[in-house]
């Protein structure tokens, strides 16, 4: 087993990726399209983690739902209900809007959003970040805390509160279906139901720009 990196190393590579890549864009000083910085930088965490040989690829693909069933058959009617509540609340106009009126677009998010979003999003955010950091966070759930804070703070891009807030509470329920599954596979497609739930019901503005 090759030895643990050093910290700053790792400090260093976690604030570019994970403060500077989101203020850049924040300041419009990234003349990229996003979707395309978020796949180059999951390539990048794809090639760090081919390179360690203490990472097992196969964990990716695990698809058993014994581990997340229950949990997440509990959680979602949970999350359903309150997303409702928000867009109630935030955009009563907006509510079940987009599948009304754009079912054609409608339908494309709900087809691509998975792959293109929320897979490279949980590759990076959970896969990479738990196997990469986890043992320089000694608190028990730092590295769920930490990822979601993470994962939030990508969100300023949108420039709106609501972003970042559902972000955060977004990733404390991912980071622990991760550190429960140590799946890629269940991950994403919590992460999938709840965007696409997001999207449906009115509130796909708040995590919504033209590529």
């Amino acid at each position: 087993m090759k030895p643990k990196k050093k910290f700053w190393p790792l400090f260093l590579e976690a604030l570019i990726l994970f403060m500077g890549i989101p203020m850049l864009f924040y300041w419009d000083l990234i003349p990229l399209p996003k979707i395309l910085v978020l796949i180059l930088a999951a390539a990048y965490c794809g090639f760090q983690l081919w390179r360690d040989p203490d990472f097992g690829f196969g964990m990716l693909v695990k698809t058993k739902p014994k581990s997340i069933s229950k949990s997440f058959l509990i959680r979602f009617p949970l999350v359903a209900i309150t997303l409702v509540a928000i867009t109630a609340v935030a955009q009563p106009d907006q509510f079940l809007a987009f599948p009304s009126n754009r079912p054609f677009v409608w339908m494309v998010v709900m087809l691509l959003y998975p792959l293109l979003s929320a897979l490279p999003q949980e590759f990076i955010f959970r896969s990479f970040f738990f196997h990469r950091y986890a043992h320089l966070i000694k608190v028990k759930y730092g590295t769920i805390l930490a990822s979601a804070a993470a994962f939030s703070f990508l969100h300023i891009i949108y420039d709106n509160w609501w972003a970042v807030a559902l972000s955060f509470i977004g990733g404390l329920l991912f980071g622990l279906t991760y550190k429960r599954t140590k799946s890629l596979y269940w991950v994403t497609v919590e992460h999938a139901i709840y965007g696409c739930l997001v999207f449906t019901l009115g509130m796909g503005n708040y995590f919504y720009e033209a590529f």
